[in-house]
């Protein structure tokens, strides 16, 4: 099948971002790249919520067709140009599907709420270092996906699925704000150690969480003086 222009509006550091990016290599597709001056909240500009009036990123434009929410953009992706990748990273067997579809709605409603707690109140200038209620809301997180890898390898079945690049990149880049204890999620650590073996976590997932990092950093050392003064 041929591909018509794919254009990706991003913010580099966003787990959902290279959430799609992950899928985007594996699918091997020619994708090309907006960085949306997300600091700035250029995502929130009349001019960007006519992409997507959410106001987030990511938003793919495939041709003269939008969609956004990395979950649709993902499952969107894998139906039009997935080709022979379709049925590994989205198993058509109908209890399967709905495994890989309850963690990816655990991630949007639940997981990646926790996360984005904690970036709201760094973004505004409210903290400069994660509340207890942060750090219990994200440990609630891992708990889940501690119990959802009690009888298999991966988050949703026995192998690698979409599930696993979506919940994936919200854990791996969930470590910068607070770090799965080893001793308390043991299932969920191996599993991240899994995913960390696997190149496209390697070539895309760990630059976006180092960038996220020099980020957030940045930003917490700025709140924490800010905040001292007062």
């Amino acid at each position: 099948m041929s591909v018509s222009r794919l254009l990706l509006h991003r913010a580099p550091g966003s787990p959902p971002v290279r959430a799609v990016m992950m899928l985007s290599d594996m699918l091997n597709l020619p994708m090309e790249y907006n960085d949306v001056k997300f600091l700035q909240l250029e995502q929130k500009s009349p001019q960007f919520k006519k992409l997507n009036p959410m106001g987030t990123v990511p938003v793919l434009q495939d041709g003269d067709f939008t969609i956004s929410e990395s979950h649709a953009i993902m499952k969107y992706l894998l139906s039009k140009y997935g080709g022979d990748k379709r049925e590994l990273l989205y198993p058509s067997d109908v209890r399967t599907r709905a495994l890989v579809d309850q963690c990816m709605f655990f991630n949007a409603g639940v997981f990646f709420s926790a996360f984005m707690s904690i970036g709201r109140a760094t973004f505004t200038g409210g903290i400069f270092t994660p509340s207890p209620q942060h750090i219990q809301d994200m440990e609630s997180s891992y708990s889940v996906l501690d119990a959802y890898l009690q009888n298999r390898p991966y988050v949703a079945t026995d192998r690698l699925t979409l599930a696993d690049l979506a919940v994936g990149s919200t854990a791996f880049t969930a470590q910068v704000l607070v770090k799965t204890d080893a001793d308390k999620f043991p299932r969920c650590t191996d599993w991240m150690s899994r995913l960390h073996e696997e190149e496209v976590f390697k070539n895309v997932m760990v630059p976006g969480v180092a960038y996220f990092s020099k980020v957030i950093n940045k930003l917490w050392e700025h709140n924490k003086s800010k905040l001292e003064k007062k």
